[in-house]
């Protein structure tokens, strides 16, 4: 049973990076355009989706570790293209 629910919270976790990957460029187009408002609402989009994908696997398996670790994925995801956005030259 535990192994299911730790397979599950890696499957989930996996799709963070392919809802950002087909949402946004890499980070390092991302950094060289930093003020670009299509970025802005693309990163937003990917954020509350790959959120509500964590979220929805997480309630319907009752399973705290599909939050605690698809969602810590994301939001570190989250982070990376926020302070690459946010970065200077």
């Amino acid at each position: 049973m535990e192994r299911d629910r730790l397979a599950l919270a890696v499957a989930v976790a996996a799709l963070v990076p392919s809802v950002y990957g087909a949402s946004l460029p890499s980070l390092a187009e991302v950094r060289g355009i930093p003020d670009a408002s299509h970025i802005q609402h693309a990163e937003k989009t990917a954020g509350f989706t790959a959120a509500g994908i964590v979220f929805a696997a997480a309630v319907i398996s009752g399973s705290g570790e599909v939050l605690i670790l698809a969602g810590g994925l994301a939001a570190v995801y989250a982070y990376l293209y926020h302070t690459a956005r946010k970065a200077e030259g």
